[in-house]
């Protein structure tokens, strides 16, 4: 079994039991992931970080899921938050009660809400347009990336002014783009 399917399993078992004051992070290298409850805390409670939703190998539901680098997390918690180290690379947080001053039914419907306005990530299939949600494909290609476009997507990328996680995913994409041109 998958860690990420272990992960996502746990959450839903949390809910089902009850616990919902539990935030989980995941230490992936220098960044802390948190996914599907977990994230929407994460969201309502720590900072308004950016979600990304799509589906993972051997699991049914799509998977949200957030990052940032680990060291910026003492400047999201507030006031009362614990932390537990729960091995190596996974740190809970408790948050307090007075932080989740609505009742349980209702924190679970926003949960619901969150998730279903998060739009699936599709990945692209080689030189096309990534398919709907619906999984067709559509009518007409798009072109091949030249160089040049490359070069250009590089110059007009404002790094000063971007996050470590979307710089990562910006470089990934152009490895990606220049892998296809040679």
């Amino acid at each position: 079994m998958s860690l990420t399917k272990e992960i996502v399993d746990g959450e839903k078992s949390r809910l089902s039991e009850g616990i919902r004051n539990e935030l989980h992070l995941y230490r992936e290298g220098t960044f802390l992931r948190a996914y599907n409850w977990s994230a929407w805390l994460a969201c309502r409670f720590l900072h308004d970080f950016k979600v990304n939703k799509r589906k993972f190998k051997g699991i049914e539901d799509a998977v949200t899921y957030i990052g940032f680098p680990e060291n910026s997390l003492a400047k999201w918690l507030p006031e009362g938050v614990e932390q537990h180290a729960k091995g190596e690379n996974h740190l809970l947080l408790c948050l307090p009660d007075l932080l989740l001053a609505d009742s349980p039914e209702t924190m679970e419907r926003d949960y619901t809400v969150w998730y279903d306005t998060i739009p699936l990530a599709v990945k692209e299939r080689h030189g096309r347009e990534p398919a709907d949600e619906r999984g067709t494909e559509p009518s007409e290609p798009t072109p091949s990336p030249t160089l040049t476009s490359v070069m250009q997507r590089i110059l007009s990328f404002p790094i000063e002014s971007k996050s470590p996680v979307e710089s990562m995913m910006f470089l990934a994409d152009v490895k990606k783009c220049l892998a296809s041109l040679i």
